[in-house]
């Protein structure tokens, strides 16, 4: 005769977590499948454009104009914005070069980074060279 004892696997509370797990487990997997593939399940919500998604930001942060003094000038300062974009042109890839330099090659309050890089440029010639090709280039253009 068979009996069960208390060392049965179906009386260890461990059995009855694993069992409750498993259940809940299939559940969750037949309600994804019946929302992927049941047409009633299925949502018709169509995911949105990063196009859309910005304009409806756009027009939740920005109020209209209501006084017509202010649409007026607003007007005039776009007309003003626009033309001003199209009168400066992009700069040369020299004019950017030119500017870097002179905004890196500051004076040094410093003494002593002003002897490293003294030390630096004596010990590199090339350098030093090149920099100044370059720099009579840029002048010359």
């Amino acid at each position: 005769m068979i009996t069960l004892d208390s060392t049965s696997i179906f009386n260890q509370p461990w059995f009855y977590v694993l069992m409750l797990l498993v259940i809940f487990g299939a559940i969750v997997i037949l309600v994804i499948l019946a929302k992927k593939y049941l047409k009633p399940f299925q949502s018709d919500d169509k995911p949105k454009s990063e196009k859309e998604i910005a304009e409806e930001e756009v027009n939740r942060m920005v109020r209209p104009v209501e006084d017509e003094e202010t649409a007026r000038q607003m007007e005039a300062a776009s007309k003003e914005i626009e033309q001003n974009s199209k009168k400066t042109a992009k700069p040369t890839e020299a004019e950017v070069t030119q500017e870097e330099v002179k905004r890196t090659t500051r004076p040094v309050e410093d003494q002593e980074t002003q002897k490293q890089m003294e030390a630096y440029a004596t010990s590199h010639p090339e350098e030093a060279e090149e920099a100044k090709k370059k720099s009579l280039d840029s002048e010359k253009k």
